[in-house]
């Protein structure tokens, strides 16, 4: 009999060991399930963190390109009006000229055929020659001082465009 209660306290020993062992492999599964189902939410959280980051930079840089893309269409539309008033007054001022230039040829050609003689029609003659000679230089230089100014005022806004694009492009390579 004392062998029977050896042997029923060996496997109670043995039965609680193996319990004990049971229940430590069961909280070792536990803790690693635990751990892996926490570094899989974190893993996605992270990797939805950095979608979104994405999303987002790609969202700005669609809303950049678009700003970008529009006052660049803003500048063309506006250099196109400078440019059109500019040649509009050109036009004017060319008009303007032609009209006195006839005007002023109608005068001289009523005195020459007043002249008397030979010698009064080469003076007039050689005078309004030299007087339309100036006028005309005079006149070419407004207007090629008008056309300079017209085709820099009506680059500026496109001008002005390059040198944003310039910053906003090149700058980040640069520094």
């Amino acid at each position: 009999m004392a062998k029977t209660n050896s042997t029923k306290s060996t496997v109670d020993a043995a039965t609680k060991t193996m319990d004990a062992m049971a229940a430590a492999s069961k909280e070792n599964v536990e803790n690693f399930v635990a751990a892996g189902n926490d570094a899989a939410n974190k893993g996605y959280e992270k990797a939805f963190a950095f979608s979104k980051e994405q999303a987002d930079a790609m969202t700005k840089n669609y809303d950049q390109a678009a700003t970008f893309g529009k006052e660049n269409v803003d500048a063309l539309v506006e250099s196109g009006n400078i440019a059109a008033k500019g040649f509009e007054a050109f036009n004017t001022q060319f008009m303007d000229f032609a009209k006195t230039a006839m005007a002023d040829n109608m005068a001289a050609f009523n005195k020459l055929m007043a002249v008397k003689t030979p010698q009064e029609a080469v003076e007039m003659q050689s005078e309004m020659a030299k007087s339309s000679f100036e006028t005309l230089v005079a006149k070419t230089t407004e207007m090629s001082e008008m056309t300079t100014k017209l085709a820099n005022d009506s680059i500026a806004p496109v001008s002005a465009r390059a040198n944003v694009a310039m910053e906003t492009f090149a700058k980040p390579f640069v520094s």
